[in-house]
């Protein structure tokens, strides 16, 4: 088998990698000689991740960078395609092999990959390809948009923290003019929409399934849990959440000492003046480390080793939306992106990507690309876990941020921001159920927009939009999961489940919850989704008792913090 520098290989020209992938093809593949094989492979797969992975990056840190656009999209186009038509013939190759009995720990890999070869159809390769192109676009379009505001030109993450401010006058007018920003790209975004849905359907189709979510189910290997389970989910956050969300919003109202909560004032500080945790991003990175030393040296270990190129925290202009957490295998260092602009917002976001960060550095104790990380539902629960499980460390004299006071406030921020999220969760996952399975063969603006503005009011019925339907409606244009990702987003409700419950464990022992956090994270993807809550010291349930029971915890703890 080859030696992926002889020949050597440049990602962006296929015909350096072919003959790698040909020289795998070629080899003698017997039982005896699977796991040499798949380790040749791993290094090939490897390599190639790298190089997407800042290719993605170099895209995103700058959404002007016409070279960086023209790289991506000659790997979209050029690149991946190849990269698909190879992995689903060196897959094929591998279950075709007789008598191969998988050890416990490559046999959930062996059902991924019979799963992903049973779902390859090469027709689906240029849709998945332009599909692509066209999330990019929705990052040009979002990551290219600022406001002007009191003499200054802010990008909207910039912006969306100036909504904290006391001023009830500012923060209206400033969420108006957020608002008439995105209005502004209404029809573009529309537009963009409407070109990716008739691709997401043929794909279905391709692959002989009957809607788009039966597809997509399966490409995001969901074995554990049905479609049905997730309206489970949907009804347990209907009955046991909203009633307590709708009460933290009247209970908010009460603090700003207003009749009723519009949605400019959901971000308002009802102590006053928001909190500032820092003014720069290496401020940011040097509390994010003081935390982390605090909840296991091992942990902060990993995160001391990113600071060296592979975190970027700041906001500017050009700067692609949201923040995530992607992985450089041969390198073997995770990476950070965000736009930190000086709230405690961003201080969540780094404990949440650095959760993320610390689960493939645990997980690395796997040999084989494919079984690091997890499930992203439990990928989830290492992110949202290590928020909750830093919560202790905020205060200054615990290596964090803020006053004994402060801290008491970002922490019962954290959890009221959980009770909030939950039933937006379901309007994002249940809005795309009627998009891929209900709605109109012939979708309209007019009907996506009816649809969000149906399931607003149903979760979120303690915000007052009068007279503002357009902001109401085109609310699904301003995620960008529904454009880049579908179908993932349930993901981080059912997290939140498991990681409330690693929560509920710390209060009562936190260096067990830990170690038992740090255990989960070291099996990867060698085990099912209940298996890795259970190793966590979590279940893996959302009905209405499993889903009550945490909301009275929160309510609870809630209570003691703001006591």
């Amino acid at each position: 088998m080859s030696d992926l520098s002889h020949p050597p290989m440049n990602v962006a020209d296929w015909s350096t990698v072919q003959p790698h992938v040909e020289a795998l093809l070629a080899a003698p593949l017997d039982e005896a000689a699977v796991d040499g094989w798949l380790r040749q492979w791993n290094a090939l797969a490897e390599t190639l991740a790298e190089a997407e992975a800042q290719i993605y990056r170099d895209v995103t840190e700058n959404t002007a960078d016409a070279a960086a656009e023209q790289r991506f999209e000659h790997f979209v186009r050029e690149i991946e395609p190849q990269v698909q038509v190879a992995e689903q013939a060196l897959k094929q190759r591998l279950l075709a092999v007789e008598g191969y009995q998988p050890g416990e720990d490559t046999a959930l890999l062996l059902r991924r990959f019979r799963n992903e070869a049973q779902l390859f159809r090469a027709e689906n390769v240029p849709l998945e390809s332009e599909l692509a192109l066209l999330s990019n676009q929705y990052n040009k379009i979002v990551g290219g948009m600022s406001v002007a505001w009191q003499g200054e030109e802010l990008t909207l993450p910039q912006a969306n923290s100036r909504l904290q401010e006391p001023d009830r006058a500012a923060r209206e007018a400033l969420w108006r003019k957020i608002m008439q920003r995105y209005l502004a790209a209404r029809d573009a975004i529309d537009e963009l929409y409407l070109k990716m849905l008739p691709l997401r359907r043929q794909s279905a189709t391709n692959a002989d399934f009957e809607t788009y979510r039966a597809l997509r189910w399966q490409q995001l290997a969901r074995f554990d849990y049905t479609p049905d389970d997730a309206f489970t989910f949907h009804d347990a956050i209907e009955h046991e959440v909203v009633p307590l969300a709708t009460q933290l919003y009247q209970k908010l109202a009460d603090r700003l000492g207003i009749d009723g909560l519009r949605p400019w004032d959901t971000e308002a500080d009802p102590y006053g003046e928001p909190l500032r945790p820092f003014s720069a991003a290496t401020e940011l990175e040097a509390g994010g480390q003081r935390i982390f030393d605090q909840v296991d040296p091992v942990l902060a270990g990993y995160f001391r080793a990113m600071q060296d190129g592979y975190l970027d925290l700041a906001s500017r202009a050009h700067k692609a939306p949201g923040a995530y957490c992607n992985v450089f295998p041969v390198s073997a260092k995770p990476y950070i992106f965000m736009s930190a602009v000086g709230t405690h917002n961003d201080v969540t976001t780094l404990l949440h990507e650095g959760g993320h960060a610390f689960h493939y550095m645990e997980s690395l104790r796997q040999p084989l690309l494919w079984n690091q990380n997890a499930p992203m539902e439990f990928c989830e629960v290492a992110s949202m876990s290590m928020e909750l499980l830093s919560a202790p460390y905020l205060a200054a004299e615990q290596g964090g941020f803020y006053s004994e006071a402060e801290a008491r406030r970002a922490y019962a921020d954290q959890l009221r921001k959980i009770v909030l999220f939950l039933p937006y969760m379901a309007v994002v996952d249940r809005f795309q159920h009627w998009v891929y399975t209900e709605a109109p063969a012939e979708l309209t603006p007019a009907d996506l927009d009816r649809t969000w503005a149906g399931l607003w009011d149903r979760y979120l019925p303690g915000i007052d939009y009068r007279d503002l339907q357009a902001e109401k409606e085109s609310g699904w244009q301003r995620k960008g999961h529904i454009f880049e990702a579908p179908f993932y987003y349930i993901e981080y409700g059912l997290a939140q489940l498991g990681a409330l419950q690693v929560w509920r464990n710390a209060l009562a022992d936190q260096t067990q919850a830990v170690a038992d956090y740090r255990a989960a994270l070291a099996l990867g993807y060698t085990r099912s989704l209940p298996e890795l809550f259970a190793a966590a010291g979590a279940r893996f349930a959302f009905d209405r008792q499993t889903v009550g029971e945490l909301m009275a915890l929160v309510a609870e703890q809630l209570a003691l913090l703001e006591a």
